[in-house]
């Protein structure tokens, strides 16, 4: 056993399948260099924040943080401001 074995518990951050539009937001905010990702507030916890950034890297700018949420919920909230940037900032 190593030092990094913690017992039979689990922190995944869950599941979720994203929807045809969501997948087609989330390929948009990535050749648009808009950098939304998940991170843990603290490690251990299954709590976690979602940070916006816009730029290429290392010289992004943060656009904000955003609430903490849970398991599966925290995919859902992502695929959430990806459809946000899409709809606001696409040309249709």
């Amino acid at each position: 056993m190593t030092a990094a074995f913690r017992g039979n518990k689990k922190f995944g951050m869950g599941n979720y399948t994203r929807t045809p539009i969501e997948e087609k937001a989330a390929l948009w905010c990535i050749a648009n260099d808009i950098c939304i990702t998940p991170r843990a507030i603290k490690w251990g916890d299954r709590i976690w924040v979602i940070d916006i950034e816009k730029g290429k890297y290392p010289n992004r700018q943060k656009l904000g943080t955003s609430d903490s949420y849970g398991p599966n919920t925290i995919w859902e909230k992502v695929s959430e401001y990806q459809l946000y940037y899409y709809n606001k900032y696409a040309k249709k």
